[in-house]
């Protein structure tokens, strides 16, 4: 009889400790599951964050008149010859949207620069990029030919017969911040034919197709990526007086 109680004394105690293995292997995995969730979210967080710095640089006042100018990104644009290119800035340092920081795409496969250094992020300009090691900002411009409504890019106040006519200029940004982390060159910066691969080489519009969001999405190495786009009317000095 006490032979008997002692094999069920030991039954129990197996049980029990099975009970915790259990539990604790649960709580593990919760907490593995939770910290993934907190990570991802504070990922998309900072670059959401990267992207909006961008943003907020383009349509900062304070950067307008650079902007607007001659030499600057707008009298590119104005350029009859330019109307179709693609402005491309590896987002960094001081005044990051000079075209001598730019590089370009008209009417060919690959990126054409304006200097040194200049245009799509390299492995060695991306260290840098945003400030943060860690995460890589490219900042795409391109003229928008087509009004969202009849007459929306005439200054105000004119008539197409008889004043001044200057059309404004409409420009659309897109932003694409990636977390570089563990990624390889080859994943971002190395062109290649191969369209999941190189994909900050690539095109954000070509004729329609968003070649970059496409690498990006089917890049074997899973890149965590967060693009951006937003759309900016530059104003001509004309405008209309009281009457």
């Amino acid at each position: 009889m006490i032979q008997a109680q002692r094999g069920a004394t030991l039954i129990v105690v197996l049980m029990i400790l099975l009970m915790i293995t259990i539990i604790g292997t649960l709580a593990i995995r919760q907490s593995i599951s939770s910290l993934k969730l907190v990570s991802n979210h504070q990922i998309q967080t900072l670059l959401a964050q990267n992207a909006d710095a961008a943003l907020m640089y383009f349509q900062d006042p304070n950067t307008q008149q650079n902007l607007a100018s001659a030499n600057g990104v707008v009298g590119f644009f104005k350029n009859e010859n330019n109307k179709d290119a693609e402005l491309v800035f590896c987002f960094s340092g001081a005044d990051p949207f000079a075209l001598s920081k730019a590089g370009y795409r008209l009417n060919s496969q690959s990126f054409n620069i304006n200097s040194s250094g200049a245009g799509a992020c390299t492995e060695t300009s991306a260290k840098t990029s945003s400030g943060r090691k860690q995460v890589v900002t490219q900042v795409y411009i391109k003229r928008q030919l087509t009004p969202t409504q009849p007459f929306a890019d005439l200054s105000r106040g004119t008539e197409v017969t008889g004043a001044k006519t200057e059309n404004n200029i409409r420009l659309r940004v897109y932003v694409v911040s990636v977390m570089q982390g563990l990624l390889t060159a080859d994943a971002l910066f190395k062109a290649d034919n191969d369209p999941d691969k190189g994909c900050l080489t690539k095109s954000i519009d070509n004729n329609g197709v968003n070649e970059v969001a496409s690498c990006l999405k089917k890049n074997t190495e899973k890149p965590i990526y967060n693009i951006q786009v937003a759309e900016y009317r530059f104003l001509s000095d004309f405008e209309p007086t009281g009457s």
